[in-house]
């Protein structure tokens, strides 16, 4: 059943652990997500970045995740990740996704707050929840722009919180979307902060490439949501050239896109297992 992100995450911070988000690019990495789903039963959320949107097609998304989950009982939220606009946000929200974001973190303080205000007061009437952002994660989001990390002040996630009512926020402590360029400076201290200040359920964006402990440190701290992208992709990839390396005359998709396939579930069981603390 598709849920709004907050319910998920409110579920999470209550218990102390925290909802993995993936991302996924096509039908291969929605068909892995949905075959871990069904074997982990646990829930995840699945999101999609604008630029994925464009590529896919709004619409398409949603629709396979729906086919793909229909015989399943196991909540799950699909999910606008770095939206840029309420006419964005519109468009998902009609196509069925239950949870957007407003990333409005290289914006001044007062537009953020405005714009993404703009996006709770549409959102939240139809139950949809909506992530904001402040501080700025590091790395690339979309692929154009190369934005150093700023970490979000307590005194302005308070205050952010108060005039946007958004359901869940994402905050800047260091981490960097992308691969790492050395080793990730995570202010875990922050986390604690905030997560203190505010009731509302935190989002750690950029967590492919940190170590489990920091990933564990991080959802200790406060942490209710986290993403993984960069990860993902890389699987898809080396699968696909593992399969060529196996056999470099194979043409049919259905063949080596299977090992893709596999490549991300290895990821996705890693990344669960971390966020809901699962030894295994």
């Amino acid at each position: 059943m598709v849920v709004s992100s907050a319910r998920l995450m409110k579920k999470a911070s209550r218990e102390g652990y925290a909802i993995p988000a993936f991302n996924i690019d096509n039908l291969e990495s929605a068909i892995a997500v949905s075959e871990v789903i069904h074997e982990m039963r646990l829930p995840v959320i699945v999101q999609m970045i604008p630029r994925t949107l464009n590529y896919g097609g709004i619409a398409m998304y949603p629709a396979m995740m729906r086919e793909l989950m229909a015989d399943c009982p196991v909540d799950y939220a699909l999910h606008l990740d770095h939206g840029n606009s309420l006419a964005l946000a519109q468009k998902c929200i009609a196509s069925g996704f239950s949870s957007v974001m407003f990333d409005g973190s290289a914006m001044s303080f007062e537009d953020n707050v405005r714009l993404t205000k703009e996006v709770t007061d549409y959102a939240l009437p139809m139950d949809v929840s909506v992530e904001g952002e402040l501080g700025t994660i590091g790395g690339k989001e979309e692929g154009d722009t190369d934005l150093e990390a700023t970490y979000t002040k307590v005194s302005e996630a308070t205050e952010f919180i108060r005039r946007t009512n958004v359901s869940t926020l994402a905050i800047g402590v260091g981490t960097a979307h992308g691969v790492y360029k050395g080793e990730p400076k995570i202010n875990v201290q922050r986390i604690k902060e905030i997560h203190e200040a505010i009731p509302t359920p935190l989002v750690l964006h950029g967590a492919s490439g940190l170590s489990d402990e920091v990933v564990r440190a991080c959802i200790e701290a406060g942490i209710s949501k986290i993403n993984f992208a960069t990860e993902l992709r890389q699987a898809y990839t080396n699968g696909i050239k593992a399969e060529f390396a196996k056999d470099p005359e194979v043409f049919d998709p259905k063949i080596y896109m299977r090992g893709a396939i596999d490549e991300i579930k290895k990821v996705l069981r890693a990344k669960i297992n971390i966020c809901y603390g699962i030894n295994e």
